[in-house]
């Protein structure tokens, strides 16, 4: 059993705003290994992978919540916001999902914020440097159609004082505007969903939210390396990070004057 039913949720309260979009379904959990594993269960069982789209999962605690790399993400239950969305999008635009899922979440952050907020390439949003939210994608391709699930943790309530005596940089929108209470998570939740899918449509029909996403990304023009996790090794390209490509990929101009375009990794800012 993966997971159990809130019963004090009211974030399902909100599918009937987002009927046909991403928030109809909304599922609640009170508990659940990962968001991830849930959604990734609901595409095994379906047989009309359609249908899922829009499927929006949350959880108010998970036991092995997880980031890029596999690496943890930690949250005190009930505090922030952690959702998996279920998107089955044209083929045209499934590249562009993690990059409307982290400018949403930057968007929805400057709506409560007073302080702007950043992205790390590819994914993470910061605010003065300090990581809110972190952003994955995974693909799940079945013998039917390929099926996105985009994961988002953001730190809403989460009190990050502890945190800075071991110099973990992270911050939440309850620190960042030095509020005395904690948020509302479904005033934050139903700005979030309005955000992805005004992206969505605009995807949809066509337009690029890459220059709104490109705007925000901090360390473009500065020296960086990038760290490239696989099976094997860690193969780690230094240089310039010069742009990036319409795709998304960060573009390195090496130091023999080779331009790499590269579509993940860790990125490390050198000075």
């Amino acid at each position: 059993m993966l997971a159990n039913t809130s019963e004090s949720s009211d974030f399902t309260s909100l599918e009937d705003e987002f009927q046909g979009r991403i928030g109809k379904p909304i599922l609640h959990l009170r508990n659940t290994t990962s968001t991830m594993d849930v959604a990734r269960e609901l595409i095994n069982e379906s047989n009309h992978d359609a249908d899922l789209h829009g499927t929006t999962i949350f959880a108010d605690e998970q036991t092995k919540g997880r980031g890029r790399f596999d690496r943890t993400w930690d949250s005190e239950p009930g505090k922030d916001i952690l959702v998996s969305l279920i998107l089955s999008p044209r083929t045209a635009i499934a590249g562009r999902l993690p990059i409307m899922a982290s400018l949403a979440v930057a968007i929805t952050v400057d709506h409560f914020s007073p302080d702007v907020s950043s992205i790390k390439w590819p994914n993470d949003v910061l605010v003065h440097g300090k990581k809110i939210s972190g952003v994955i994608a995974e693909s799940v391709t079945t013998d039917r159609s390929f099926v996105g699930i985009i994961g988002i943790g953001l730190n809403v309530n989460r009190r990050t004082d502890s945190e800075r005596s071991r110099g973990y940089l992270a911050t939440s929108i309850r620190d960042v505007s030095e509020s005395s209470q904690d948020l509302d998570r479904k005033a934050v939740v139903t700005v979030l969903l309005a955000n992805l899918n005004e992206l969505h449509d605009a995807l949809d029909r066509g337009e690029s939210i890459m220059p709104e996403w490109r705007e925000k990304l901090v360390g473009l023009g500065s020296p960086v390396e990038v760290s490239m996790p696989s099976e094997e090794s860690v193969e780690v390209i230094a240089g310039v990070a010069e742009d990036v490509d319409e795709f998304g990929r960060l573009l390195i101009r090496e130091p023999d004057g080779t331009l790499r375009a590269v579509a993940a990794g860790e990125v490390t800012t050198r000075t």
